[in-house]
């Protein structure tokens, strides 16, 4: 069965990924930083308690996600040519795209459990923090949607299963584990910086202008529309996200994993392992 073959290549991926040394790493540095988030709070920076709470602990989970996805992506695919492993695992009946989406699934389950865990520990970093001014102030309104940290997380899951399809395309286009990862964070940093097309799109006074806008509006995906944290968790955030929002995010994140694996299948076709 197809669905059996692609489950137990996942499996097999998310194991040897949770038992990789950096996964551990960094999910304890990102714990501890959140931790820490109150301590730096002491610290004048402008903002609120919660708001800098709330930004601090969204950006770790945003960069040490990241780095986790396409370092790992990265090594659970390029340990199986270097072991040689993936000769054995398609010389059987396995597909190339099976193996390719097998791994797909493996790390996203991976960066799902990332997210849950970190997220889990942000809310109740906030829930801690929300309490004690609540009684500061006695007010009995909610300072806090804790909820909509989950809702936060999980788009930035959607954020991290785009990155690893990415980082995926590259690898498998790649003859090396140091050149995938510095392609896919550069790719990652511009898709990151795609929304300056869309001001070189508008604000262009010449043709060549404003077609060098629209081509890089339309190539590169726009990560930036994951990032809604001001407008989610805090009670007085002005603008809440309607459910259209979350719709479109989800269609294109499926379009963006769709093509990026497409790529991926493509080259690794035609790839010598």
């Amino acid at each position: 069965m197809i669905i059996q073959r692609i489950l137990l290549m996942a499996r097999t991926t998310y194991s040897e990924a949770v038992r990789a040394r950096f996964f551990s790493v960094l999910l304890f540095i990102s714990l501890g930083i959140l931790l820490t988030a109150t301590f730096f709070q002491q610290f004048d920076f402008g903002t609120s308690e919660l708001k800098f709470i709330l930004d601090f602990g969204f950006g770790a989970v945003r960069l040490f996600g990241t780095i986790l996805c396409v370092v790992l992506t990265t090594q659970v695919f390029f340990n199986e040519i270097e072991h040689r492993t993936a000769i054995s695992i398609l010389c059987r009946d396995i597909a190339r795209w099976e193996f390719l989406l097998g791994k797909l699934i493996g790390i996203a389950a991976l960066l799902l459990v990332f997210c849950l865990v970190t997220g889990g520990l942000l809310a109740v970093v906030l829930a801690v923090k929300a309490s004690a001014l609540q009684v500061q102030s006695q007010s009995g309104t909610p300072l806090v949607h804790l909820g909509e940290v989950f809702v936060f997380l999980l788009l930035q899951w959607f954020k991290f299963t785009v990155t690893a399809a990415l980082t995926l395309c590259v690898a498998t286009l790649s003859r090396s584990s140091l050149y995938t990862m510095v392609v896919s964070f550069l790719a990652i940093l511009a898709c990151e910086l795609q929304s300056l097309a869309s001001d070189i799109y508008v604000e262009a006074q010449t043709s060549l202008g404003r077609a060098f806008g629209w081509l890089l509006k339309a190539m590169v995906p726009n990560l930036q529309i994951y990032n809604l944290g001001d407008r989610l968790v805090l009670t007085d955030a002005t603008m809440r996200v309607p459910l259209e929002t979350y719709a479109s995010i989800a269609l294109l994140t499926l379009t963006y994993v769709s093509i990026f694996f497409g790529m991926a299948v493509l080259f690794f076709r035609n790839r010598e392992i």
